[in-house]
């Protein structure tokens, strides 16, 4: 059971203060006071984000030398490359560069590289650079530690410009120019942008060098405003912090998303649901993003970038039903190895003093893997890695817990692997299949030295009865969002709240619990994703209880109807 903690309360002049200068509630202000935003103006300016919060593309070191280069290949008929990835974030940002460029007159192509290739530039990318005559290749969300492919492509005639948001070592390829905000030197000061969000700035600041002022055109700009859709989708799939930039970017992306002219992002929202008012980051990162992800995953990334290049609205519904099968079958590998890889833990003697999970099977699909390690360390609260072996080789995909620094723990056992990279929260391996149970080794006694499990533990940022919310109250609450990464979705604390009727497990492995939530004489539905196998508990002891939640408008809302879902509910109650 999680122990529930209140956060410390915010000084009543400071709330107060919020609650007069922006004519919000003092539960909404003490929120935003919670958030580190005490200041009137910056609190307006980070709930209402605009284009005007996003940073200047020219601040790259690279990106003057990289947009000439670009307008000196559309000028000359140059054959331009765009060498992509597999995930959304690379596929979301290949379309913005290939769409762009086309759009600009310019003779350009996209490779993206299949899984079993590998991450990043590989022999069957180098090959075809160098038979086709390319000239110029931008990449997306790969290349910077691509150091051996790189200096190939480029002695071979063609430049290569380096978009990519990824963290390495002390040495980088030697490209024609580098765009990477994780880069020390280059020049840009917000290091959290994702790949498509790169590749973005490299359009952004070739549409402004058509300006002697830097004015964008109207078709321009129109084509930004839209591209802005795809980069919200990259960014969020990505998990990249939804603070600062990122916020403003996903904000006027996701806005965009729902008047956007790409018929393949009308297909893709109309597939979700058709007649939506609006599209959040969760249906991003649990429906619009899988769908796509789908077509990398199982060797169909082609399906991806048609979708999002169809020039008429019903070739793209054909291709975003195709991609919707695709993530079904996708969906059914992945519960079926899941299955197996817990099976696999469960049968271990010493599974609860493991400090990092790692499970390995014969034939496992390595397009999924990156799934099931998520799922395991969502289930068992530590890092966990998942290994597909064919034949003599193996490939697999981490997924971190919490704070845990996996990329660097994976660096710490890496004399066994043959490549390796990601971030501190996702990382991807290769290695000889002799050497699988030595890296399980050698990564588990890596990860011995990190500080023991914490219970599980639910916080609340403000208290907020049951009866303060109405339709008003959640349209504001609203202006917070989009929730993720580094701008988590909000908790409130409910005080004596009894349990009334409708209390039962639902969902497919009825897993959740439903109830009514009663306080004060205020009775709201309510759903608990989490507390289904405590139902009998709940049953013998309906009142009191301390409930921590997030309001939201139920999913058929027609009436107006305000529903709850359930952080934790405990008897007890700690104040930070």
């Amino acid at each position: 059971m999680p122990d529930l903690y209140l956060l410390p309360q915010a000084p009543r002049v400071d709330v107060e203060r919020l609650e007069r200068g922006l004519e919000l509630s003092s539960v909404l202000s003490t929120l935003l006071w919670q958030r580190g935003l005490r200041d009137v103006e910056a609190a307006r300016g980070w709930l209402h984000p605009g284009f005007e919060s996003i940073g200047d593309p020219y601040d790259f070191t690279d990106m003057n030398k990289a947009v000439q280069r670009v307008r000196q290949a559309i000028r000359d008929r140059e054959r331009i490359l765009i060498h992509g990835d597999y995930d959304v974030d690379g596929l979301t940002g290949t379309v913005v560069l290939l769409s762009f460029l086309r759009l600009l007159g310019a003779e350009a192509q996209w490779h993206v590289p299949s899984r079993g290739d590998g991450y990043s530039f590989a022999e069957p990318a180098v090959k075809r650079i160098a038979e086709e005559g390319f000239t110029l290749c931008i990449s997306v969300d790969n290349g910077t530690a691509a150091i051996d492919e790189v200096r190939r492509i480029q002695e071979a005639g063609c430049d290569v410009i380096v978009t990519d948001h990824h963290h390495t070592g002390p040495e980088i390829a030697p490209a024609f120019a580098t765009l990477n905000p994780r880069l020390d030197g280059c020049g840009y000061p917000f290091p959290w942008l994702a790949g498509c969000a790169v590749a973005f700035k490299l359009a952004w600041a070739i549409a402004q060098s058509y300006s002697p002022h830097r004015i964008l055109s109207d078709d321009l700009r129109e084509f930004l405003v839209d591209a802005a859709s795809l980069v919200a989708l990259g960014s969020v799939a990505d998990v990249v912090p939804l603070k600062g930039e990122n916020r403003a970017l996903v904000r006027v992306g996701l806005k965009a998303l729902l008047q956007s002219k790409n018929p393949g992002l009308r297909a893709l929202v109309d597939l979700i649901g058709p007649r939506r008012s609006a599209v959040f980051a969760d249906d991003v990162s649990f429906r619009i993003g899988p769908r796509l992800n789908a077509a990398g995953r199982m060797g169909q990334v082609e399906l991806a970038i048609q979708l999002l290049t169809a020039t008429s609205y019903g070739e793209a519904r054909k291709l975003a039903s195709q991609l919707d099968s695709l993530n079904r079958r996708r969906q059914k590998i992945e519960a079926e190895i899941t299955k197996t890889a817990f099976e696999q833990i469960d049968q271990r003697p010493h599974q609860e003093d493991s400090r990092i999970l790692v499970v390995w099977g014969e034939g496992w699909h390595v397009g999924v893997v990156g799934i099931v390690a998520a799922r395991i360390s969502d289930h068992y609260r530590r890092p966990a890695v998942v290994l597909a072996v064919h034949d003599e080789h193996a490939r697999g995909s981490g997924r971190s817990h919490g704070d845990i620094d996996l990329k660097e723990l994976l660096e710490r056992a890496s004399g066994s692997l043959n490549r390796y990279g990601g971030h501190r929260a996702a990382v991807g391996m290769e290695l000889d299949r002799c050497n699988v149970e030595r890296f399980a080794r050698e990564i588990e006694e890596a990860a011995a030295t990190l500080p023991p499990l914490r219970p599980e533990e639910v916080t609340a940022e403000a208290r907020a009865s049951l009866g303060h919310w109405n339709t008003t109250e959640l349209r504001r609450l609203a202006d917070f969002r989009p929730f993720g990464e580094g701008n988590r979705t909000p908790t409130f604390l409910a005080e004596g709240v009894r349990i009334g009727t409708g209390l039962r497990r639902v969902g497919t492995r009825q897993k959740a619990l439903a109830f009514t939530a009663i306080q004060d004489g205020c009775a709201v539905r309510a759903l608990a994703p989490s507390l289904g196998p405590r139902i009998d508990e709940f049953a013998r002891r309906r009142a009191p209880w301390n409930v921590v939640y997030t309001p939201q408008l139920a999913e058929r809302a027609e009436d107006g109807a305000i529903e709850l879902r359930v952080r934790g509910m405990e008897q007890e109650v700690t104040q930070r």
